[in-house]
């Protein structure tokens, strides 16, 4: 159970499918809700409660539980989640994510 100040409903983690940081604001994508939360916390303050979830750029922290398909277009590598969104993925956490997710061998690599 993770607690997200301001809601007073307990999130299990693995009903989170992303997080994405905005400053010092967190919007927090379930799949019980059809809108995200928009949470008073870093994304740091999450990553530190979710170590089973892959921090993909400065802003964005994906529960590899719902990755479908890793995308590669050249140097660009995107992750599409089950909720249909895509995700960049920095240069510089490329090789990080690439090695858990494939250590994984839950999702699917397509390059074009």
């Amino acid at each position: 159970m993770i607690h997200i100040p301001g809601y007073s409903a307990l999130q299990h983690p693995e009903l989170i499918i992303r997080l994405e940081g905005d400053s010092n604001y967190t919007n927090i994508y379930t799949l019980n809700q059809p809108r995200p939360l928009l949470v008073s916390q870093t994304l740091l303050y999450y990553q530190r409660q979710l170590p089973g979830f892959l921090r993909v750029s400065k802003s964005s922290l994906v529960n590899p539980a719902y990755v479908v398909r890793i995308v590669k277009k050249g140097k660009v590598l995107h992750l599409r989640l089950t909720d249909d969104t895509m995700v960049l993925v920095s240069r510089r956490r490329m090789t990080e994510t690439l090695t858990v997710l494939n250590s994984l061998g839950e999702s699917e690599v397509s390059a074009t």
